[in-house]
């Protein structure tokens, strides 16, 4: 009978200390490119809500921000200054300046729509854009010679 096969992976143990040392946001290289990718994936995403949101006063739509994220970004609208965006975006009844309601709508009307608009071609731009960053990373193992690799 034969023995039974057996599979090594050669190289392993670089590629994952190349991919620790990446992800090290004390190393910053790899988290900058992630912030710096999902701010682009998201600015389009907040263009489309600041320009479908209603311009009363301009401060809502003035408010809608893209914020970076440990591995990419966020967009957000609404904060102390601007307590009103919740109600704008999905309705129901608020009490201060003075008692009114708005049909609720659960999937929102501005922001959340946009995001699901442009998902697809945020996921895409954030794809590309980290590729990028990966092809640009310094890898221990950069042969194809196995012999010439060393864990």
């Amino acid at each position: 009978m034969a023995p039974p096969a057996q599979v090594g992976v050669v190289g392993l143990k670089a590629l994952q200390r190349d991919l620790n040392r990446l992800a090290d946001p004390r190393a910053g290289g790899m988290s900058r490119a992630l912030q710096a990718a999902g701010r682009a994936a998201a600015e389009p995403v907040a263009a489309a809500a600041r320009s479908a949101l209603p311009h009363d006063s301009g401060r809502l739509a003035g408010d809608v921000r893209v914020t970076a994220a440990r591995t990419g970004a966020a967009v957000r609208m609404g904060r102390k200054t601007v307590p009103y965006a919740a109600w704008v975006e999905f309705g129901g009844r608020r009490h201060r300046p003075h008692d009114t309601a708005r049909p609720f709508v659960r999937t929102g009307r501005y922001l959340f729509p946009a995001a699901r608009q442009l998902a697809a071609t945020s996921a895409r731009a954030y794809a590309e854009a980290v590729e990028v960053a990966l092809g640009r990373a310094r890898w221990t193992n950069q042969t194809a010679d196995a012999r010439s690799v060393h864990d």
